[in-house]
């Protein structure tokens, strides 16, 4: 049995789910999960996924340092090389997870040593199976976690070289529009949105009182969506257009993530401006749009308790339960950020190896460096309630 043993160690090794044996895989695959990160990932080449290096970087330009001008006719000039790029740089993170069995799992899940060799494979499969769900689950779960942890008074754990946590959406997107980051911050990825008005998200509010503006002061729901609408859109030239965002692409990857009591706030709002139901005899709107960007429902802000407001006195609370209560709206564009994956630590699958003090342990980790980049803020905001 020893060596059934050690048949079943490498049958764990060499295979793995379609949806990790690379990362052009992966993006396909996770396209069909219901999570957020799928959303960011969507379509999107592996030059933009997988890097390598020191760190996460890329470049932005901020300001033009404008240098056309007027002239007249046999004028001097004094021709200037403006240095406008500014270097986005995050370091590494890194998460491992693993999976571990025991001799006494395989051998007497094995079926004995008269089982045929396609028997065996089939037993062998069945229990990789049954390790690798649990393991891939809770790894992307984690993952999704991360994607959604409170960023207030974590700036040690996700901004700095030394900590560990990766950026969250909350470290990107805040209602505060004074310092225009989370409390105990100054920089987002060494960038000062105090100083640098084009490192800001949109913000919009709406009186959570009265969403459908039944008094006709056009605060309501539906208006703050309106008002985000144009301020995350960035409409180009019709010329030189290859220096510019195409507004199609600005519009791809874009949606709008809330509560599950968020969605129901909006589903309501859509019920009541319909003279008749949607679908007649079905009241349900199965996928709620605004402007065609989906509304999609995050479990993680039904239970999310943060300084949901930085300016706003208040301990961390639940959206409906926090100083300024009320249902928010992550207007997120997937364009412009980035899950980033290491390439020779993407999912990487170790030997499995057996435990000091315990020899009928046998544990195989699975490690995974990467962390969070964002490339644009002014395209991405939050309508949050009036404070």
């Amino acid at each position: 049995m020893g060596t059934a043993l050690e048949n079943f160690t490498d049958f764990v090794k060499f295979t793995g789910p379609a949806y990790f044996t690379g990362p052009d895989v992966f993006l396909n695959e996770a396209v069909l999960n219901s999570y957020t990160m799928s959303r960011f990932l969507r379509g999107k080449g592996l030059d933009k996924v997988i890097q390598s290096g020191e760190d996460i970087k890329d470049d932005v330009m901020f300001d033009e340092s404008r240098t056309a001008k007027n002239y007249k006719p046999n004028a001097e000039f004094n021709w200037e090389q403006p240095q406008v790029a500014t270097e986005q740089s995050i370091p590494w993170r890194f998460t491992v997870d693993h999976m571990s069995w025991t001799d006494q799992e395989v051998i007497l899940n094995g079926g004995g040593s008269n089982m045929s060799r396609s028997a065996t494979k089939v037993t062998y499969k069945r229990l990789r199976k049954k390790l690798e769900q649990r393991m891939w689950t809770s790894m992307i779960n984690f993952l999704e976690a991360k994607l959604w942890a409170d960023a207030n008074s974590q700036q040690g754990e996700m901004e700095t070289t030394s900590g560990s946590d990766q950026y969250s959406i909350p470290a990107f997107i805040t209602e505060d529009t004074t310092a225009y980051h989370a409390t105990d911050w100054t920089t987002i990825m060494g960038i000062n949105p105090a100083t640098e008005s084009k490192w800001r998200n949109q913000v919009e509010t709406y009186d959570y009182d009265d969403p459908d503006d039944s008094d006709g002061d056009s605060d309501g729901l539906i208006d703050a969506f309106d008002n985000m609408l144009t301020d995350v859109q960035f409409i180009p030239p019709d010329f030189h257009k290859e220096h510019f965002e195409a507004l199609n692409l600005q519009h791809s990857r874009q949606f709008i993530a809330c509560s599950k009591g968020g969605l129901n706030q909006y589903k309501r709002l859509l019920r009541a401006a319909n003279d008749t139901l949607v679908h007649k005899q079905d009241a349900s709107y199965n996928r709620p749009q605004f402007d065609g960007i989906d509304l999609v429902r995050v479990s993680k802000l039904d239970t999310l308790s943060m300084i949901w407001n930085a300016t706003t006195a208040g301990t961390a609370n639940t959206e409906t339960a926090y100083t300024t209560d009320g249902y928010r709206y992550f207007w997120l564009n997937g364009n412009y950020m980035t899950p980033v994956f290491h390439s020779e630590r993407y999912f990487y699958k170790m030997d499995p190896y057996f435990l000091p003090n315990q020899p009928y342990t046998r544990i195989c980790p699975v490690d995974c460096w990467w962390n969070n980049f964002m490339h644009s803020r002014q395209r991405q905001g939050i309508v949050a309630p009036q404070a």
